[in-house]
């Protein structure tokens, strides 16, 4: 196997473990401060409104770049 740079979809996975992790093992070791961390967090609707505004404005920006690159490499032929 090649040593080198992790890929980009590995490092967020591996920060998706690092924080999901110590929060399940909050829920099960101790089921009152998972409770307390659950009223400080906002409600369910709010973070998927969050995520889909935030996955809407990351495709304008990469669609609007893949739109640039390309006509960047028909202007060179």
């Amino acid at each position: 196997m090649k040593r080198g740079r992790v890929c980009r979809t590995c490092l967020r996975i591996r920060l998706f473990i690092m924080m999901a992790f110590p929060l399940i093992a909050l829920i099960y070791f101790q089921p009152e401060g998972a409770q307390k961390l659950a009223a400080l967090l906002p409600d369910a609707s709010t973070i998927a409104f969050a995520m889909m505004v935030f996955g809407s404005f990351s495709f304008v920006v990469k669609y609007a770049a893949y739109k640039y690159e390309t006509g960047r490499s028909e202007k060179r032929q």
